[in-house]
């Protein structure tokens, strides 16, 4: 078998997730906080796929979830606790994808290393990994609902969707590549869920010991607010203004769209903040019809939020390629 290990792995993910190395029992590791990080790649000359996984999930909580696509098919999701995740190819040219896909809030991903590990990629003597051609880059901050938890019901990991919520459609309608900046629970006031600090500070971190090297997106969405919905109006407005002029000196070339929040909290606030930087403020009124738990959309729900936001970004988009 001819194996990949992390640190021929890592040029090939940065582009489409915040991934970094870490050491796991000595060993080296592909490792990120974030649901929705995926490694996209071309395979040719292999009949198998062999994927080395870590479980770093906290023992209190259900083990972690990836999924994988091969050639756009759907998404096949598997447990992380065997350790290893098994494909067989066809001869031929493949594009092969794997992505963070469940992990629970009592995951302590930001002090604890309980996010995710891939080991190494392995595959026949014969079979070669390379790049993917360049596709444009989107950027998803925010919080449970960019993630992608809680889509396919109440369990955590094992019904959360980052692979088909509402980020991962646009991107795949408007063929683009993206990174999720997104943790549960999330927001400019309010420290997300795994130890994980406010959106200011997880935006320039993978965790709590590993700065961030911004990446040079054509397209910035930042969808955030709802979990700030109990602090003063004040406190919000000031932070909200704060965090987006981080936004725009943090990716200087990029455009920056602002959705509303699917639940409409701080409506107008979003909309006079967005207007002061000069930016497209996106109305998401009506874009989930359906949701598992009033605020969470389902998948039917995110897939119509998906299908919106493609269809409202993607004239931003063509004016960056």
């Amino acid at each position: 078998m001819r194996t990949y290990l992390p640190a021929q792995l890592l040029p090939l993910a940065q582009r489409t997730g915040r991934w970094t190395i870490k050491k796991d029992r000595d060993d080296p590791v592909l490792y990120t906080t974030n649901l929705g990080s995926y490694l996209r790649c071309r395979v040719t000359g292999t009949s198998q796929l062999v994927f080395t996984i870590s479980n770093r999930h906290s023992p209190l909580g259900p083990g972690q979830v990836y999924a994988v696509r091969v050639d756009d098919q759907p998404w096949r999701r598997f447990a992380a606790q065997p350790g290893k995740i098994g494909l067989s190819l066809t001869p031929g040219v493949h594009t092969v994808e794997i992505m963070a896909a469940g992990n629970t809030d009592l995951d302590a991903v930001w002090s604890g290393k309980q996010g995710f590990g891939i080991r190494s990629l392995a595959m026949d003597d014969g079979g070669t990994l390379a790049a993917m051609p360049g596709r444009p880059v989107i950027d998803f901050i925010g919080d449970s609902i960019t993630a992608g938890c809680w889509v396919a019901g109440r369990h955590a990991a094992l019904d959360y969707r980052p692979e088909s919520n509402y980020a991962a459609i646009c991107a795949d309608m408007l063929g683009a590549d993206s990174v999720r900046i997104a943790y549960s629970a999330g927001g400019v006031l309010r420290p997300a869920t795994g130890g994980v600090p406010v959106a200011s500070t997880f935006l320039r971190r993978i965790d709590q010991e590993t700065v961030w090297t911004p990446n040079h997106p054509q397209l910035v969405v930042v969808n955030l607010g709802v979990n700030d919905r109990r602090y003063p109006l004040p406190q919000f407005v000031k932070a909200y203004d704060r965090f987006i002029h981080q936004v725009t000196t943090t990716f200087p070339g990029a455009t920056v769209d602002l959705l509303v929040p699917f639940s409409q909290h701080f409506r107008d606030q979003i909309t006079t903040i967005g207007h002061h930087y000069r930016l497209r403020v996106i109305d998401t009124t009506g874009w989930c019809p359906s949701s598992t738990d009033g605020l969470h959309p389902d998948q039917a729900g995110t897939t119509i939020a998906g299908h919106h936001l493609a269809q409202a970004i993607a004239p931003d988009l063509a004016k960056k390629v």
